[in-house]
């Protein structure tokens, strides 16, 4: 990515500070965001971009001056933009300045905003989604960054149904290792919707009889049930560490799930251009 696509401006509308890591995974998604959509132009009749926590479209780096483009702005500067954005975000305030950065930016963009939880709300992303035809061929790219497990795995259930490739970033460290003995808890149901299982306890105290890491048994559930969507296996080979500021451990993981092998292809491209090492589970 070139340092003039990431940076951005203030311009007077909401800007949410994060960690320095953040920079990591913009620069990983704009270079995927750059190869899909160039890629695809000529393969799809119309490629989607659907961001599902898209936030403001800026963010300032903590401890410092730097304020960079976030994710869905990030998606509209790619030299071949897509034909159609779906954002969605809780906070009304964070799509009232993404809106305003959208008009006053890339105002011919054809852009979608629903305002409310993606997973409450996921009849309305499914219906801004065009419809395929052989006649009109369309592909999707979904991006997903959560702060916690709080994702449905029924909601990507919905939208495997469509011809569609994920990045998704799992909170496996910053949510689900540090309040696992909250979530262990029956009447807490976070990680049953994350994983779409209700058996998970059970799997999970047979894996920690075996001394497997938490976040590794996380990951390979949570692999396990994309896979059964017909998402490839190998997804789990291709996870990317996104590290604290202070510690340089692993926060979340940034996980990309594919039915072709076209995509696995993109994905590491893009891990190779990254300089982040690689970890393992």
């Amino acid at each position: 990515m070139s340092i003039n696509t990431l940076i951005a401006e203030e311009d007077n509308l909401i800007i949410p500070t994060v960690g320095n890591w953040a920079e990591t995974k913009y620069d990983l998604i704009f270079n995927y965001n750059s190869l899909f959509s160039t890629g695809m132009k000529k393969l799809w009749r119309k490629r989607v971009y659907i961001d599902l926590y898209s936030g403001s479209g800026k963010a300032k780096i903590r401890n410092t001056d730097k304020i960079v483009y976030t994710s869905p702005l990030l998606a509209m500067k790619v030299k071949d933009p897509f034909d159609k954005y779906i954002f969605c975000d809780i906070d009304e305030k964070n799509i009232e300045s993404l809106r305003a950065r959208i008009k006053k930016e890339h105002s011919k963009a054809d852009v979608v905003y629903v305002v409310g939880d993606c997973n409450e709300h996921i009849d309305k992303i499914i219906q801004e989604i065009p419809p395929y035809s052989k006649e009109n061929t369309v592909l999707s790219f979904c991006f997903i960054d959560p702060y916690s497990l709080k994702l449905s795995f029924d909601t990507l259930k919905r939208l495997s149904d469509f011809r569609m490739d994920f990045l998704i970033l799992l909170a496996l460290c910053m949510d689900g290792k540090r309040n696992i003995n909250l979530y262990i808890d029956e009447n807490h149901d976070r990680i049953d919707k994350f994983l779409g299982l209700s058996d998970w306890r059970k799997k999970w105290e047979e894996a920690e009889k075996k001394r497997t890491n938490l976040v590794k048994f996380l990951a390979d559930e949570f692999t396990k049930q994309m896979v059964s969507l017909g998402y490839k296996p190998e997804a789990i080979d291709n996870f990317i560490p996104i590290r604290s500021d202070e510690k340089n451990l692993p926060l979340y993981y940034l996980a990309f799930f594919s039915k072709h092998e076209r995509g696995y292809d993109f994905w590491k491209k893009v891990k190779n251009l990254s300089t982040e090492p690689e970890l393992g589970l």
